[in-house]
């Protein structure tokens, strides 16, 4: 490496919790490792229910067939099949007739997925709530430019009128269905999924912080006014009633005193209703045991029988439970003395993996995506430029060095650091995962398979950076704003140009 540069010694200071999102060049994770063999057939898979136009209700082969066309053993098929049915693509069916069939991808699974990673990042209500303002922002403002029809406008103002502000009545009560339908107006799948999973996540995290307060309720004739607003078209000023909106709920959560918790059970159940069956409510403790501790990786819970005891379970509903967060990576069965149900990493990429497979069935487009990258690398920007200091300074140029020494013919390892790094700096999590979400989902289907490869000169990026990187010091907000959608424009329009000629 030139001058003994390696990227320890450049990017340090890394953020309080690294978030395991994948070994791709926009999101570089030290000590990412190859997939497993049964990661490799479980995409395998994937791809083909991909390219068959995603037939739900097809068998697409019996355990058997499916053995023999990918040439594994039984085991790796399995593992395959259970990874592929994780992320919402196919289940196994028993019986005559049965086999490997292909299902409809269920947003509440996706939903849930996101949740557990924000969770994990230890994202507060404040940073939530700030990364709510700018997507649904976005959003309002997207559904104003949008040619809406009648009836999607009557939805939204039924929706509008009947349901309570966010402010009055945050949590239990419908407040943020108005919000979740104005991002599905917008038919931006990748934004409708991550203001579901931040307004659910809000939801819980606020449940026990306010009650209703009449006094409020002022919050009806803000969805009522967000609702006119956009069908008027009038997107700036859809943006700031819905930013004002959330803001008096930022307001409301800062100056309400806590309340005592309800069961853990109890706050499972109104989370996605009391259908829930038994395992999946003692998932649900289980899961919130692990936020309240800190989420401790590496720590042991307990062994079986304790835990069997501990939950009040049988030994049937409890491995169900542990099936289903080893699904999420939240825990894993150890053996040995120190071993028992131990907290685990979120799998990142296996995330970010069920999260294009839900947003490819719902066919998202590319434009979508770099839309709303470019609106959580705007924001991002701006709160970095807002609460930069002398070590944010020195992280900037850190990566700007790293990327003056680092070779042209393996620059893609480093080539999209510096956006993580603005990301980290602007002080929210959860913007920062989401955007970090974004920058793969770009790679993902701008990059022709490949997401390590950058069609833009390693001069012309550098350049750039260095551009962002001296306007953002010198706190020109409007400088580094134009400089960066210049810079996203110039790679949108590279890849676009690659994409074509690589068809």
């Amino acid at each position: 490496m030139a001058d003994g540069v390696t990227r320890d010694t450049v990017i340090a200071a890394p953020p309080a919790r690294v978030l395991p999102l994948g070994s791709t060049a926009l999101s570089p994770v030290p000590g990412a490792r190859d997939p497993k063999l049964a990661e490799r057939i479980a995409a395998s898979l994937e791809a083909d229910v991909l390219r068959a136009g995603w037939p739900v209700g097809k068998v697409i082969g019996s355990e058997d067939q499916l053995i023999a066309r990918y040439g594994v053993g039984r085991a790796v098929i399995r593992e395959a099949i259970r990874l592929a049915e994780h992320r919402q693509v196919v289940r196994m069916r028993r019986g005559r007739g049965g086999g490997l069939v292909v299902v409809e991808p269920d947003v509440s699974a996706v939903t849930e997925s996101l949740e557990i990673l924000l969770e994990y990042a230890q994202a507060d209500v404040d940073d939530l709530l700030e990364a709510r303002q700018v997507l649904e922002g976005f959003a309002a403002a997207a559904a104003a430019a949008a040619p809406l029809g009648a009836a999607e406008l009557h939805a939204l103002r039924q929706v509008a009128r009947d349901t309570p502000g966010c402010a009055s009545a945050p949590t239990g009560s419908g407040a943020s269905l108005t919000h979740e339908l104005i991002a599905d107006a917008t038919a931006n799948a990748a934004l409708s999924l991550f203001v579901r999973a931040i307004a659910s996540l809000t939801d819980q995290r606020c449940r026990n912080g306010l009650r209703h307060n009449p006094a409020r309720d002022s919050g009806q004739v803000s969805h009522t006014a967000i609702a006119e607003a956009i069908a008027a078209g009038n997107a700036e000023l859809a943006r700031n009633l819905i930013r004002a909106e959330i803001e008096e709920l930022r307001a409301s959560v800062r100056s309400a005193p806590r309340e005592p918790d309800e069961p853990k059970a109890g706050r499972a159940a109104a989370r996605r209703g009391a259908q829930l069956r038994p395992a999946d409510l003692i998932a649900e403790r289980i899961r919130q045991d692990i936020i309240d501790r800190g989420w401790p990786v590496g720590e042991s819970l307990g062994f079986e029988v304790d835990l069997m005891q501990r939950y009040g379970i049988g030994r049937a509903q409890f491995r169900e439970a542990v099936r289903i967060l080893e699904n999420h990576s939240v825990v894993r069965m150890q053996r040995g003395a120190a071993g028992g149900m131990v907290v685990a990493t979120p799998d990142g990429r296996a995330i970010v993996r069920a999260v294009s497979l839900y947003l490819t069935y719902q066919g998202m487009n590319s434009a979508d995506i770099r839309a709303l990258r470019a609106e959580l690398e705007t924001a991002t920007l701006q709160l970095t430029i807002d609460r930069l200091d002398a070590e944010g300074i020195k992280r900037l140029m850190g990566v700007l060095e790293l990327e003056r020494t680092w070779p042209d013919d393996d620059f893609p390892a480093v080539s999209h650091d510096l956006h993580a790094v603005i990301a980290e700096l602007s002080g929210n999590r959860t913007l920062g995962l989401l955007q970090s979400i974004a920058m793969q989902l770009t790679a993902e289907r701008l990059h022709s398979g490949d997401p390590h490869r950058v069609t833009e000169p390693p001069d012309a990026v550098r350049r750039a950076h260095q551009a962002i990187v001296r306007a953002i010091i010198a706190r020109d907000a409007p400088l580094a704003l134009r400089r960066m959608d210049k810079h996203l424009g110039a790679i949108a329009r590279w890849t676009i140009e690659s994409s074509r000629s690589h068809h």
